[in-house]
């Protein structure tokens, strides 16, 4: 089955260990790169997995993050960009 809002279907067949390989083009645009931690998680019956990142999009701080819209941004730099007029 092919999903329209899927980047592109493959097929991979498990190793003896339950592993797979991430396609290159797959890791390309999700930004992971080797040594990366990895989150996996069940959404129904489908396992999910994303770059894990613990640190601020902008700076690189690693305290009290705010997830927001995909990216992990620390209180100082929302409160940067509160600061904005735009």
């Amino acid at each position: 089955m092919v999903r329209k809002n899927s980047y592109t279907t493959v097929i991979r067949r498990l190793d003896p260990l339950g592993r797979i390989v991430l396609p290159k083009k797959y890791r390309k645009k999700c930004e992971m790169n080797v040594k990366d931690d990895v989150e996996m998680y069940l959404e129904g019956s489908a396992i999910c997995v994303k770059k894990y990142n613990t640190r601020c999009k902008l700076c690189g701080e690693t305290d009290n993050l705010i997830e927001f819209k995909g990216a992990n941004l620390c209180p100082a730099c929302v409160t940067g960009i509160k600061r904005l007029n735009f």
